[in-house]
Parts: structure tokens; sequence; C-alpha cells
């Protein structure tokens, strides 16, 4: 069971009321449980007196408030927490653009419907969800579980595949490429872009002329054989996030 702990930051009284008893009227609809009636904050100094990193599954932020805007807000609980869902509510499209540059999940121009909301909502539900995926692998001491959305890419050499992970962890398991290919490559995310090398298109920062560059700096070859197939299916994957990135 899912137990979603909500924070709602806004200097309007009415506004942080309402969308409280809109998030709680979302979960009942969804039957998801809030660990918590949402949390409420007057303002970005107070929210982030009281934060800390992973406290949260999602952040309300308006953006006009007095002292710490609700941006600079963004910015700071980025600092140190990537996961939290961020959705702005605020007067004006004004700050559309910039709410991408901290990873938010939605953008709601006040006043904004319930419907739109719940819209909102459910892209974060959906994000939720994509963490506990997991594959289920035989390790050393058992079955392993490998949080599908953490890896950032494979390699296979030796008879072992060896999985890195975004945070820089490393696993290895003896297991035949063919078998963790079946496991792996059904996501539509994955891609075997050279013999024994699975890249995962979440952590990629950029696509090159022979190569992927990664968010963390590394890069991985792509074989000159697939590069056509290869470039269609991460382009494929880059229009279909920006379709779903859409906010209406």
């Amino acid at each position: 069971m899912i137990y979603l702990r909500i924070a709602i930051i806004d200097d309007l009284p009415g506004d942080r009321a309402r969308l409280s008893a809109d998030v709680s009227h979302w979960a009942a609809e969804q039957s998801l449980l809030l660990a918590a009636p949402p949390d409420l904050f007057e303002s970005g100094e107070e929210f982030l007196e009281n934060f800390s990193a992973g406290k949260y599954d999602v952040a309300f932020l308006d953006i006009y408030m007095d002292g710490i805007n609700g941006m600079d807000t963004a910015r700071k609980i980025r600092e140190t927490d990537t996961d939290c869902r961020l959705v702005f509510t605020t007067a004006t499209p004004e700050f559309a653009v910039d709410s991408y540059d901290v990873d938010s999940s939605w953008y709601l121009v006040k006043p904004y419907s319930y419907e739109k909301l719940s819209r909102a909502l459910n892209r974060c539900s959906l994000s939720w969800q994509a963490q506990n995926e997991f594959l289920l692998v035989s390790g050393r001491s058992g079955e392993e579980k490998l949080p599908v959305h953490q890896i950032a890419w494979t390699e296979y050499a030796n008879r072992k595949v060896c999985v890195h992970f975004k945070n820089g962890q490393e696993a290895q398991f003896s297991m035949r490429l063919m078998d963790f290919s079946k496991m792996l490559l059904p996501y539509p995310y994955f891609c075997d872009c050279m013999k024994g090398l699975i890249v995962n298109f979440e952590a990629v920062e950029k696509l090159l002329e022979d190569s992927f560059l990664l968010e963390n700096g590394k890069k991985l070859p792509i074989s000159r054989l697939k590069y056509r197939q290869v470039r269609e299916l991460f382009l494929e994957y880059s229009y279909a996030q920006m379709r779903n990135g859409s906010q209406g």
C-alpha cells in the first residue's frame, strides 16, 4: 500500500484549504491513502524549515508569495530531493517555462478546475507507481529486486551482467545476456545500443553522432550498424515524453 505525503505551500488561506480538500477527495476517488492530511505552509521559509529530502511525495507551490517565492523554494527542494513531485499553482502562466528547470510535474493556473488538478495528480500517481517497478534477478543471496527506473545502463562481460545505477552504484549477476535482455528490453525506454550494452533512455542527456552522452557524463557507444534504428527508438521515446509533458 502506498501512503502519500503531500505539502501545500500557499500564502492564501482559502487556496490552501480548497486545495487540501480537493487532494483528499482525489485520493479517496483513487482508493489511495494519505499518510496524513496535507501539511499546509503559508510561506516558502516556513516550508523549508520543516522540509527534508524524502519527506514528501508531492509539493504544491504557489509562485507569488512574500519572501522566498515558489520557484526559489522549488530550487531549494531540488538541491537535496530529486524524487519529490512539484506542482505549481499560480495566477499566471509567466513561469511555466522556468518550471521545467526544476523538473516540475505540472503547472496549474488559478483558478483551475478539479479536472485539471486530477490530471496533475494522476501524472504524479504514475510516477509513484513507476518507482515501485522492479526486476527480480537471481543473485548471491537469492532473488534481488532491481529498481527499473534507477538503472542507467548495463554491460555484459565474462558471462556476467553488470548493472550501473543512476546513483553510481553497481551490481553484478551471473546469467546469460539473452535471459537478462528478455527481462529488460520490453520496457520501451531501454535499448541495446551495442552488443552487450543496454542503455536507459531516461538516463540520457544527449544523442551524439556515434554515442549516447548520459546525465552523469558517461559516453556509451552505439553500433554503426544499429545507429539508425537506435536513433529512431530514442526519438520516438523523446517525442512521447514531450507529448506526455504537454499540460492543458
